[in-house]
C-alpha cells in the first residue's frame, strides 16, 4: 500500500552495462564455480561449502536490496525493492538534482554495499556529505535532499527528476537526456540463475521418500534410486565407520551431512549413496551387477525399519525363486 492518491510517474531501475558486468564476474560467475566445486568434491562438508553460500548470500542480498522501481505520488517517493521498500514524503524533500560525474568520483562507500546488482547503504561525498544510496545502476546517480538526510537513487527515466522537482516547487530540476533503459531480460535471468541454484539445493537436500512396492525398492528424490527385489544378492547394515573411504564425487551433491549419488572409493570402486555423514547404522545393499548402495535416514529408526522390510522382501523373493524352480522340476 503507498501512501498516496495518485500515481505521477514510474521509472524503472535496472542495470546498465557496467553494473552488469560486476554481477556476472562478482557475483554469478563465482556462484557457478564455488557450486560446481562443492558438487564435484569428495562427500561431506568440504572446503568448498562456506565460500559457496557467502556467495549466493551475496548476490541474494543485493538483489533483495537494491531498487527495481521508483513510483513518485502526490504525496511521497517509493524506492520499490524486493526487501521493505523506502518511502520519503514530498513534504520532506527540499531539492533534487543529478549528481556530476565529478562529483560522482568524489563518492565512496563507508558502509554498505558495492557488488552485483547495484549499490546500497551508506555512502560519504566530499561534496554533499553522509547519503543513503539506492541505485541499481552505476550511472544517473540523483541526490535527494530531505529535512534530515540526503538520499541517492538512480533512475532509468531521468525525467523522474524534473517531476519530482515541480512537485516540490523547485524551479529548475538538473535534467539531462536519459540513457537508453538496460534491457528488461537482464534482471530475468539473474532471478532464473538464482532460483536455479535454490532450486538444486533443495532437492539435493530434501530427505527422499522411501517406497515399497511388490517388486522392488525405491528412494524417491533427487539421485533417487529403484533397486529390484530380484536383483539384490546382498543387504547387511554396517556401522558409518565401516563405510568405504571415498575419493570423489562422480554425480551428486554434497551438501553439510547429506550426500548423495554417484561416488568413487579410494580402492578405484563405483558406489551409489543416499547417506547422512556419521550416522549409524548404514544399510550397504549389493546387487547381481556388483553395483554397492549405502543408505541410511536422519533417524536411526527409520534406517532399522527399511532393513528390516528389504530383508523380509528379499527372503519372499527368494522364497518364490525356489519354489518356481521346484515346479519346474
Amino acid at each position: 500500500m503507498y501512501n498516496m492518491e495518485k500515481i505521477l510517474f514510474i521509472s524503472s531501475s535496472t542495470q546498465d552495462k557496467r553494473t552488469w558486468a560486476i554481477t556476472i564476474i562478482i557475483g554469478i560467475l563465482p556462484v557457478l564455480f564455488f557450486g560446481w566445486k562443492m558438487l564435484t568434491n569428495p562427500v561431506g562438508f568440504n572446503q568448498w561449502t562456506i565460500p559457496f553460500i557467502l556467495f549466493l548470500l551475496l548476490c541474494i542480498i543485493g538483489f533483495a536490496a537494491t531498487p527495481y522501481k521508483y513510483i513518485l505520488g502526490d504525496t511521497e517517493l517509493v524506492i520499490k525493492r524486493y526487501w521493505r521498500d523506502i518511502h520519503l514524503p514530498l513534504s520532506d524533500i527540499q531539492s533534487v538534482q543529478l549528481i556530476s560525474p565529478s562529483e560522482k568520483k568524489t563518492i565512496w562507500r563507508s558502509f554498505g554495499y558495492s557488488g552485483p546488482f547495484g549499490y546500497f547503504g551508506f555512502f560519504t561525498s566530499s561534496s554533499y556529505g553522509k547519503l543513503k544510496v539506492f541505485a541499481r545502476r552505476y550511472d544517473n546517480w540523483t541526490l535527494i535532499a530531505t529535512n534530515r538526510k540526503k538520499y541517492v537513487i538512480a533512475p532509468n527515466d531521468l525525467q523522474l527528476i524534473d517531476v519530482i522537482g515541480k512537485q516540490i516547487g523547485q524551479a529548475e530540476a538538473n535534467m539531462q537526456t536519459p540513457d537508453i533503459p538496460a534491457k528488461s531480460w537482464h534482471r530475468l535471468i539473474t532471478v532464473i540463475i538464482i532460483a536455479v541454484v535454490a532450486l538444486i539445493l533443495y532437492l539435493g537436500y530434501r530427505e527422499p521418500t522411501v517406497e515399497f512396492n511388490s517388486s522392488a525398492f525405491k528412494l524417491k528424490g533427487m539421485y533417487g534410486v529403484n533397486i529390484p527385489f530380484a536383483e539384490i544378492a546382498e543387504v547387511d547394515t554396517i556401522n558409518w565407520q565401516e563405510m568405504p573411504a571415498i575419493s570423489i564425487r562422480t554425480n551428486g551433491i554434497s551438501l553439510f551431512q547429506v550426500n548423495r549419488g554417484r561416488f568413487r572409493t579410494v580402492d578405484g570402486d563405483y558406489v551409489r549413496l543416499s547417506v547422512y555423514s556419521g550416522v549409524s547404522p548404514v544399510i550397504r545393499i549389493v546387487d547381481r551387477n556388483n553395483i554397492v548402495y549405502y543408505v541410511n535416514r536422519k533417524n536411526p529408526v527409520e534406517t532399522r525399519q527399511i532393513f528390516n522390510q528389504l530383508s523380509k522382501s528379499k527372503i519372499i523373493i527368494q522364497k518364490t525363486d525356489s519354489n518356481e524352480s521346484k515346479m519346474d522340476n
